[in-house]
């Protein structure tokens, strides 16, 4: 009886075993030599494909929520190396790319294009439901899910999909406990910046939101809301 190795099989012409990594890795390079591009296929919502299993590996991040490359100086988290490293040089001071009108500095040439549009004023991507325009075309694309009810980012512990990448990295802080927003004051935290925010103006005194009606002002905007039902009635 033939006994199998579960490990790899034996490559006579080298004496030595493939492993399975070997074996995708071939794989990927026979697809790209025979002209094959989309070889990986994601098996959750969105069935995106891809040449390579680490792009695909990459990919996963984005419904699993996971951010391997964090910054030491600020506790910012990143999917992938090269957007941590664009990142550091917000710490480092490295900006390579002036603003030719105002002066402004970018570390990233893509930046200084998107900054530029405040100057021309240009929104050449408009919404065709509604008519809302945006000056990139990956705004748009995210303004859609609006209409389409799509919620790319799910939950790998509940289930629970979200509209938006930020809605599932808040999500995350309900299953590890963590509040990473705390305030310098009281030492009270928060899960979330907006509720931090809004915590920080019972100290301040802040009531940024008024009533055009009647004056009177409030701490956050759900306060308001509920206030203008007195004037509805």
């Amino acid at each position: 009886m033939e006994e199998k190795d579960h490990h790899g099989k034996l490559d006579f012409m080298t004496g030595k075993k493939s492993t399975q990594i070997e074996k995708i890795s071939r794989k990927s390079y026979t697809a790209k030599k025979r002209g094959i591009k989309k070889f990986f296929t994601c098996q959750q919502q969105c069935g995106n494909s891809f040449n390579e299993t680490g792009n695909l590996n990459v990919h996963m991040r984005i419904h699993t929520g996971e951010k391997p490359y964090t910054c030491q100086q600020c506790g910012k988290s990143f999917t992938q190396k090269g957007n941590f490293t664009k990142h550091m040089r917000i710490h480092t001071g490295d900006n390579l790319f002036n603003c030719q009108k105002c002066g402004k500095s970018f570390s990233e040439k893509g930046n200084l294009k998107k900054h530029m549009i405040i100057h021309t004023g240009e929104s050449s991507f408009t919404c065709q439901q509604c008519g809302k325009s945006f000056t990139q075309n990956g705004n748009l694309k995210k303004h859609m899910r609006i209409h389409t009810g799509e919620k790319p980012y799910t939950c790998r512990l509940c289930g629970k999909s979200f509209t938006w990448e930020l809605g599932l990295r808040y999500h995350m802080h309900i299953h590890t406990g963590k509040k990473p927003f705390t305030c310098r004051q009281c030492g009270k935290s928060f899960t979330r910046k907006g509720t931090l925010e809004t915590h920080i103006r019972i100290h301040t005194g802040e009531k940024p939101f008024k009533c055009g009606q009647c004056g009177k002002s409030f701490r956050c905007k759900e306060n308001l809301n509920q206030h203008m039902r007195i004037h509805s009635r």
